[in-house]
């Protein structure tokens, strides 16, 4: 389980992985690959979370946007941002561009 505050993922750069697809249905959001059987309910901040990970975007420009667009503070939003990040990441739905992401040292 990835579990990185997000000010240490600050400079990461997200990617969405093919063929993901971002769906509504009714009143949800749904993210999911057509050949798996995951499916991830997103509220509107993931999906735009989802939407912004494009492989040149940081972490923290995709916070500040978000955070703009809200008129919300950092602190306030980036929470939110982490848990979409963190589950998009273990579904296996998005990858770091580069390496960027940070890696715990070992003792």
């Amino acid at each position: 389980m990835l579990n990185l505050c997000i000010y240490l993922m600050k400079d990461c750069i997200p990617q969405q992985k093919a063929d993901y697809r971002l769906e509504q249905l009714d009143d949800e959001l749904l993210l999911y690959h057509p050949n798996q059987t995951v499916i991830m309910y997103c509220n509107a901040i993931a999906s735009l979370v989802w939407q912004l990970c494009d492989g040149q975007r940081t972490v923290h420009e995709i916070s500040n946007l978000l955070s703009a667009a809200y008129d919300k503070p950092y602190t306030v939003v980036a929470p939110q941002i982490e848990t979409a990040l963190q589950e998009f990441y273990q579904q296996r739905a998005i990858e770091y561009v580069g390496d960027t992401l940070p890696t715990q040292k070992s003792p």
